[in-house]
């Protein structure tokens, strides 16, 4: 979707700024990231649908928020579509009616960790479908400007470039957003010069290499 998150481009917002290798400014952004990161083995939700309720946000809240703020209230509007909790307790800290165990069983702290370590496996056998592209192909990026979630930064949408690779057939991410389940697509590296992408202001000899799923690439 077209958005305040897709800034990539963009004038008028700064340089970004680096803080030398600090992830975290702050004890609290440390429990958001980890209730983030655990919760979403619990309620279930996937990282893309978490991205998209991201981009949900209204764009003022989520310039002005910290990023870890937004991550929170992200995490909250799935909560309360899971039924888990309603705004009133989010608001007041205080849980005020008793979970279906029948819908979500209880999960335990050890669970949790060793979910997250364990991890979810990504990438699908290779011969679940036939590749529409080959490496050394050139390729055009759909100009579309879907609702829902994508993974297609604005800046290159309509752009030429060239597969220098098939990464493999991965769990689609407009998909998993949308809650429609994994849907298996490949997923191409697709190199774009810099000129092709910013024109005059680009940089002669310079490439820039994105990862695109199937779906967002035309033959040309």
């Amino acid at each position: 979707m077209n958005g305040i998150h897709d800034m990539g481009g963009m004038h008028g917002f700064g340089k970004v700024q680096v803080d030398d290798d600090t992830v975290f400014g702050a004890d609290w952004q440390r429990r958001a990231f980890a209730l983030v990161e655990t919760l979403a083995w619990a309620v279930p939700y996937s990282t893309d649908q978490h991205r998209y309720a991201i981009e949900c946000l209204e764009p003022v809240n989520y310039l002005k928020h910290d990023y870890f703020e937004n991550w929170i209230e992200a995490t909250e509007t799935l909560l309360i579509e899971a039924g888990l909790v309603d705004r009133s307790e989010l608001e007041a800290g205080v849980k005020r009616f008793d979970i279906n165990c029948e819908n979500h069983a209880p999960v335990g702290p050890q669970t949790l960790v060793a979910a997250t370590r364990a991890g979810a496996e990504m990438i699908f056998p290779a011969d679940t479908s036939t590749a529409a592209f080959h490496v050394g192909q050139r390729v055009r990026v759909l100009n579309t400007h879907r609702q829902g979630h994508t993974r297609v930064p604005g800046y290159v949408r309509g752009k030429c470039g060239l597969i220098i690779r098939n990464g493999g057939i991965f769990q689609f991410a407009d998909s998993l957003a949308a809650g429609n389940g994994p849907d298996p697509q490949h997923c191409y590296t697709v190199e774009f010069t810099s000129t092709t992408l910013w024109g005059d202001d680009g940089s002669q000899g310079d490439t820039i290499c994105l990862d695109l799923w199937e779906p967002y690439l035309e033959a040309i």
